[in-house]
């Protein structure tokens, strides 16, 4: 369960990517999630000099599968009340990650000191890639 700063940090050329195109794991995402990240391609694109397009591109080939809401509807609520309150955007990821059963891949501390839910940062993720 992949949440949109490992993503933007991929396309940015950050670690993150080692461990996206490692082949080890499977990564699913809200589609939310995905839209969100792709709001921010035009500034990722300018600020890293290349056309929007390529960019683009890019992040089409990223392995993330796309899940629709339908999936995780069942712990929205649950998702609500853990997290709503601080970050009403973050839901959907919990939401999926509680019911997919599974950890989540972010930077975002909001996702810290949730009950039930474990959380993965890249450098947790990196050593496991048989990255230092």
């Amino acid at each position: 369960m992949v949440d949109a700063n490992p993503l933007l940090s991929a396309l940015l050329g950050g670690r993150a990517r080692e461990i996206l195109f490692h082949g080890a794991w499977a990564f699913f995402s809200p589609q939310t999630t995905l839209f969100e990240v792709e709001k921010y391609l035009p500034f990722v694109a300018q600020k890293l000099g290349c056309p929007e397009l390529d960019l683009f591109r890019e992040f089409e080939l990223l392995p993330v599968t796309a899940v629709q809401p339908h999936v995780y509807d069942l712990e929205m609520r649950r998702a609500t009340q853990l997290i709503g309150w601080r970050d009403p955007k973050d839901v959907p990821v919990l939401a999926l990650a509680l019911r997919l059963h599974l950890p989540v891949w972010t930077e975002d501390r909001d996702f810290e000191n949730l009950p039930g839910v474990s959380v993965c940062k890249t450098a947790d993720l990196l050593p496991l890639a048989g990255r230092p």
